[in-house]
Formats: C-alpha cells, structure tokens, sequence
C-alpha cells in the first residue's frame, strides 16, 4: 500500500469513527434552522430589524443560565414585548413544537448555541425537548420567564 493510500485509509477510518461519534441528527441543525428561522432571525440569527431580534448577544449569557429557557421558548413559543439590546419587539415567536420533532428540535437549539459561540456545556439532547413538551406553558408564561431571567 503506498504512503497516499495509507494516509486516505486512515483519514476515512477517522472521518467514519466521528461521524459515528455524533448523533445523525446533530449535523441538521443548520440547515432545520434555515428552513424554520432564518426568515425571521436570519441565517445568522442577527435577527430583523423592526420584526424579530437577535439571537445573539449578551443578554443569552443571561437567558443560558437556564438550560430550559431555550426549549421552552421552542416548544411553547414566546409573546409581547421585549427588549433586545435596548431596541423594543413586540411580536410572536411561534411555538414550532407542533412542527418539529424533538430530534429536529435538539439540532436547532444546538446549532444555535454554536452560532452564539457556546462552547463547552452539555448539548441538548432529544430527551430535554421530550421532557418539556408535557409539561403546561404558553407565550405569556415564556415571556415571563425571560422577564424573571434578565431582572426585568
């Protein structure tokens, strides 16, 4: 075997082990994303202005904190005013729970956490999205628990 050949086999066997490592629906979140929130947030998640507002910033250091706040506004959605950055929103984030799976869901929250440059930490997992989607919540009640989380 030449010296190209080894070093292809052993790249493939390493390329193989990692994507086996990862979970197959981890590598859709980029593309979940784009299709149910890049409209509004952009593919970014820089959000819009005047229509939808970030998804990055300071202000989701604080949110974090709360491993569930993320899910929660997924699957329960979010509503009325709020700031961001000191700019006012006020709008409906809607709840895509009934349209995602909570596969589907783990891979957006994940993929958004990469944009927000989360690094370290537990990534979600199918089972926190499940956990959540039984439980009582709304719009209202999202909003305030951001409300509760940013010391509003």
């Amino acid at each position: 075997m030449t010296l190209g050949r080894a070093a292809a086999c052993a790249l493939s066997t390493c390329l193989a082990a990692a994507l086996a490592a990862t979970p197959a629906w981890a590598a859709d979140g980029a593309a979940l994303f784009k299709q149910h929130c890049a409209l509004c947030h952009q593919e970014s998640a820089g959000g819009t202005v005047g229509l939808a507002p970030s998804l990055l910033g300071a202000h989701w250091q604080k949110l974090g904190v709360e491993r569930a706040y993320l899910p929660t506004v997924l699957l329960k959605g979010l509503s009325g005013a709020i700031k961001v950055d000191g700019q006012a929103f006020v709008g409906n984030m809607p709840a895509i729970g009934g349209t995602l799976d909570d596969e589907a869901l783990a891979a957006v929250a994940n993929h958004l956490r990469g944009l927000q440059g989360a690094a370290g930490g537990q990534p979600y997992a199918p089972a926190d999205f499940a956990d959540l989607r039984g439980k009582p919540g709304n719009p209202t009640l999202t909003r305030t628990l951001r409300r509760q989380l940013l010391g509003e």
